[in-house]
């Protein structure tokens, strides 16, 4: 019997045992749950471009809408109003020279660079 077994012939429960690791690229690790291996794909995702001029809660309000929130969670989530939302939302796609949530989340997502 090896050492990466135990009386059973179970692998341990090593999360990485001979699997690939890239501290730059994409990694996978191995994990054992419920009796069943899992093998999970961890990829570095690049940092996000703000477009130029938004300010921190503008950057927030990107970072919602990245995560799929609707304008009525962002602003119950926020603690503000929908007018809010809306207004940053408008200042956002002026910033980005966007029309759209689709279109800023295909500009930021796509790593295009930010248009003023």
């Amino acid at each position: 019997m090896s050492d990466s077994e135990d009386g059973e012939g179970r692998a341990d429960d090593e999360a990485t045992s001979g699997l690939e690791k890239d501290e730059d690229g994409p990694r996978t690790s191995r994990v054992r749950v419920g009796g069943m291996d899992i093998v999970v794909l961890s990829v570095p995702l690049p940092e996000l471009q703000y477009p130029e001029g938004t300010s921190a809660a503008e950057q927030q309000i990107i970072d919602l809408v990245l995560q799929g929130l609707t304008v009525k969670e962002i602003a119950e989530q926020r603690g503000v109003s929908l007018r809010t939302v809306t207004t940053q939302l408008g200042a956002i796609f002026r910033k980005a020279g966007v029309n759209s949530q689709a279109e800023l989340i295909s500009m930021m997502t796509d790593g295009a660079p930010s248009r003023r």
